[in-house]
């Protein structure tokens, strides 16, 4: 039974990790209490990257620098918790045939791992993984409270990818201006997909003569999966028509997705599709691509909600300019005009 000490030290530990908005302090932060209050020899704290289907260390406590960069994490080679979505124990390391990395780990001093998976709103964040140096047997009371610590670090995260993204999306339309335009907002697809934890999105354009939409900017996504056919906008998903998002969480049997050999063949198994308004006007959509089947609960919509306002932003500053320049060449030709 854990004691009134390490309560104390829990709701320290607690205050910490929700104290900032900024992502870099909320991940330090988990790691760093997570080994003070199990006494553990370190911590890793690794985020699922979806384009390449691995596990990142994005912050570490207490672990060195090639133990650290030893090799690619595969999520299905290593623990499994991410996998399986339950916590994982590896009571000896020399003989856990779920240590992708035995050698390296043992030379690292560690015996014993515990993993556990993070959540932020409905999905799949990473890992959260300590270590330690002897192998050690854990209390019901004490895994209960392992799995709380990793919940709240979860709902800490979601905060910090939150406004990491939003302040992401404001500076690459800031920079719009000093760059080119479809680098700017492949740069911001990129921030949609990276913040979203999805392996690519596209902005795809209205036609309204043809009712279809075309793929102008993209992330993550391959030429192949972009020349499959025309996407119908009144056949494909249907946020271009209702003006509301649309989950297809299984696309391997949705009736709504046109081409499901090409998204098989992409490994996408679940799509999110979002309206993207000019002034009040639907121009198109920003869809997001996922490698694992999704069901996004309803704080992730308001957030890419909130991300493809910004990308019909990013439209509507376009345009401005657009309209400036051609302003500023009406101006031009009238002072020439003047002066002669």
């Amino acid at each position: 039974m854990p004691t009134a000490d390490f309560f104390h030290r829990y709701l320290y530990a607690l205050s910490e990790i929700h104290a900032s908005f900024d992502l870099e302090a909320t991940q330090n932060a988990v790691v760093r209490n997570a080994v003070m209050l199990y006494d553990a020899c370190g911590a890793n704290l690794m985020l699922f990257n979806p384009s390449e289907e691995n596990l990142l260390i994005s912050a570490s406590f207490g672990l060195s620098e090639a133990y650290r960069t030893k090799g690619t994490i595969s999520p299905r080679k290593s623990l499994g918790e991410t996998i399986d979505r339950v916590p994982v124990i590896v009571r000896d390391v020399a003989t856990d045939p779920r240590v992708q990395y035995p050698e390296a780990t043992i030379k690292e001093g560690i015996r014993c791992i515990v993993g556990l998976p993070l959540t932020a709103t409905s999905a799949l964040v990473g890992a959260l993984r300590l270590y330690f140096a002897q192998p050690r047997e854990f209390t019901p009371e004490e895994m209960a409270s392992l799995q709380a610590l990793s919940l709240q670090a979860g709902l800490a995260l979601k905060k910090a990818f939150y406004f990491a993204s939003m302040k992401a999306a404001v500076s690459d339309i800031q920079r719009m201006p000093s760059t080119d335009l479809k680098e700017a907002m492949q740069s911001l697809l990129a921030t949609v997909a990276k913040y979203g934890l999805a392996r690519g999105s596209g902005l795809l354009m209205r036609d309204p003569k043809t009712n279809t939409l075309t793929t102008v900017v993209r992330y993550g996504l391959s030429q192949n999966y972009l020349s499959k056919g025309p996407v119908l906008a009144g056949l494909s998903l249907g946020e271009v028509t209702t003006g509301k998002p649309v989950v297809v969480s299984k696309v391997a049997t949705d009736p709504r997705i046109q081409y499901k050999e090409a998204a098989a063949a992409e490994h996408v198994a679940a799509i999110l599709g979002l309206p993207v308004r000019i002034g009040g006007e639907i121009a198109g959509a920003l869809r997001l691509y996922y490698p694992f089947e999704f069901e996004p609960g309803p704080d992730y919509i308001m957030w890419m909600e909130h991300l493809a306002h910004q990308v019909g932003i990013a439209l509507e500053k376009t345009q401005l300019m657009i309209k400036l320049r051609e302003r500023a060449d009406w101006y031009e030709d009238v002072l020439r005009d003047l002066e002669r």
